[in-house]
């Protein structure tokens, strides 16, 4: 494995909330993976005289790039192809360079040049972006802030009693929107993690219902008042301090209240929990920029890495 490398994405586990192994994020169920569409056509291969190793070698970096497994500036280079003992597959190694860091991984190609395989097969003829963006609901049903033509989308998968949410949401609100203003789209997502975090499914269900009786600017209020008042809201019955944080947003206290009775925004927060499980969310925060994943919370350079890259190459920068 790519352990050093892979170092940069698994730090950002100590910046996010997530359940104990087998606790799981909801009612417990599997969600199936979707088959994936193809998206590029797989690089030349055959005999490993006759495979194109840069072409193999710049769809492999797409996919640790794009899933946040090892940052952009990452140098990668294919070497080393020979036949390999496994039949119908031919051996490889990738050398990985940043600075005075280098680093080799052995791996296998397919014969047909389309599956890279290190522990589990990579499916090089799909893009990962935008595997992720078809499957991520962008629509009227979430919170959102900034124009909907932004060239930048992030979508946040949150729980409002993950300490580590708290930080990203000063992050997010404070410093990232404040310093790309209409540059960018801030959409988010409710992911409560029920198993270890009494009141924040209750959170998301009032805020949900704030949103849909009150609209968008009293939900917002409300979310930012839950943050603030995290460490104050009780595990036992937390309705009271919810509702009481909802009346203060500007809601009708009792529209909302007969929403949580009617159960109508439990499809909602039901669909979204689903959606993240499909794009392998298992902690909190985390984040896509137009399809690319940053998890925990993530310092401003961290997200400019991600978003400077997007608005060159939509001419916005």
């Amino acid at each position: 494995m790519m352990k050093r490398w892979i170092a940069f994405a698994a730090a950002a586990t100590f910046l996010s909330c997530a359940p104990s192994p087998g606790t799981g994020t909801g009612d417990g169920k599997d969600t199936a993976k979707a088959e994936a569409p193809s998206a590029a056509a797989a690089p030349a291969a055959g005999s490993a005289a006759n495979i194109d190793t840069a072409k193999v070698g710049e769809l492999i970096k797409r996919y640790y790039a794009s899933s946040g497994q090892i940052p952009e500036d990452v140098e990668m280079v294919v070497a080393e192809m020979k036949p390999s003992k496994i039949s119908g597959l031919t051996e490889g190694t990738l050398r990985l360079s940043r600075g005075a860091q280098s680093q080799e991984l052995p791996f296998l190609l397919s014969a047909d040049g389309r599956w890279f395989l290190r522990v589990d097969p990579v499916d090089l003829t799909v893009d990962p972006v935008q595997e992720v963006v078809s499957k991520i609901d962008t629509g009227d049903s979430n919170p959102s802030r900034g124009p909907k033509d932004a060239a930048v989308t992030i979508v946040e998968y949150s729980d409002f009693q993950c300490p580590f949410c708290a930080r990203a949401e000063e992050i997010v609100a404070g410093e990232v929107l404040k310093a790309y203003g209409d540059k960018v789209r801030f959409i988010y997502k409710q992911f409560p993690l029920s198993s270890i975090h009494p009141w924040a499914e209750p959170a998301s269900l009032v805020g949900l219902c704030i949103y849909k009786s009150a609209g968008n600017d009293a939900y917002w209020k409300y979310h930012e008042a839950v943050f603030k008042a995290q460490k104050d809201v009780p595990n036992e019955e937390p309705e009271a301090k919810l509702l009481a944080m909802a009346k203060d947003a500007g809601a009708d206290q009792a529209k909302v209240k007969e929403c949580l009775a009617k159960g109508e925004t439990k499809p909602i927060l039901d669909a979204g929990m689903a959606e993240a499980e499909a794009i392998e969310v298992n902690s909190t925060p985390t984040f896509f920029i137009n399809g690319k994943r940053l998890s925990g919370a993530q310092s401003l350079d961290a997200f400019k890495v991600v978003i400077d890259p997007e608005l060159a190459k939509a001419g916005k920068s």
